[in-house]
């Protein structure tokens, strides 16, 4: 609630600029529509466009909080935060240029081993992540990578199903911000927990991840280094939610966003063919002397 009363107090004593379109249209009439958004997700219908091209991006992310609002009568807290567009190359195209910011709310975030049926999505994929976990709020001052280690205690495996399910040729930079990037369910691992030191700094900038599937098969291997530096992304979650006046407290869970490694679970979706195999399960190595893991089991029954 605290968070919420901060980021409306920003929102009214902001500049005129960030009201720019909300002066034609007015509150009632973007937060139904935001409403209508949170009934279609939560009822697997697709999500219309939220065709406000001329807001800001700082008044769109308050009306993701709104968004939060709706979907959290069936989703529960925020209990974290994601961020994507990251990593090397091309960032995706409804992504705002320098990256995003999302929410993850309570019942989202599901164990390890958790089955997914295939009717439980629309347009839901497999993607490998990496996430820590907030230690205390000595992060939010932390102006170096051994300060903010030490405001983090553990790497958390993460994986996650995005459904990012649209009405066909509507989705836009602002929509994909106040939809929350479709985010439905993050598989967490068990924590692996961390020290303030140079050598963990090295271990985060240089471990290796692999997805093998039930059999033990490998389905695709990557590395961090030359995909992102885990803590710089961090620093930049941390300086965003600061700038919307949420400071991060301990707990909460901070998901970097995609390390490389994406399945379709759908035939109809256009992320390529569907993936076939009835487990995913993600591996960090480099990190402890066993390889830390997150698997995702798929229900097709």
């Amino acid at each position: 609630m605290r968070r919420r009363i901060l980021s409306l107090l920003l929102v009214i004593f902001s500049p005129i600029s960030a009201f720019s379109q909300d002066i034609e249209v007015s509150y009632n009439q973007i937060d139904a529509e935001i409403q209508r958004m949170a009934i279609n997700f939560l009822k697997l219908r697709p999500m219309q466009g939220f065709d406000y091209k001329k807001m800001s991006i700082s008044r769109a992310y308050f009306w993701q909080g709104r968004m939060a609002d709706y979907l959290g009568i069936k989703f529960g807290p925020v209990v974290g935060y994601k961020t994507g567009g990251h990593n090397a190359g091309p960032s995706f195209v409804t992504f705002p240029k320098d990256g995003i910011r999302g929410l993850l709310l309570e019942d989202m975030l599901k164990p390890n081993n958790f089955k997914v049926e295939l009717g439980a999505t629309k347009r839901g994929f497999l993607e490998a992540d990496f996430a820590f976990r907030v230690k205390d709020g000595s992060i939010n001052e932390a102006n170096n990578e051994i300060q903010l280690l030490a405001g983090l205690d553990a790497i958390i495996p993460f994986a996650e199903i995005p459904d990012p399910y649209y009405e066909s040729g509507t989705r836009s930079v602002n929509g994909t911000i106040v939809s929350n990037m479709g985010s439905r369910f993050s598989i967490m691992g068990a924590p692996l927990f961390i020290e303030p030191t140079e050598l963990w700094i090295k271990k985060i900038n240089n471990f290796t991840f692999a997805v093998h599937d039930e059999h033990n098969n490998l389905i695709e291997e990557g590395k961090i280094n030359g995909w992102y530096k885990p803590l710089e992304v961090v620093k930049w979650l941390r300086d965003h939610l600061l700038s919307s006046g949420i400071r991060l407290k301990a707990g909460d869970i901070l998901s970097l966003g995609n390390i490389g490694i994406i399945r379709q679970l759908h035939p109809d979706s256009p992320r390529g063919p569907a993936y076939q195999s009835n487990s995913f399960t993600l591996s960090y190595y480099g990190l402890s002397d066993q390889p830390v893991n997150v698997t995702i089991m798929i229900d097709r029954s």
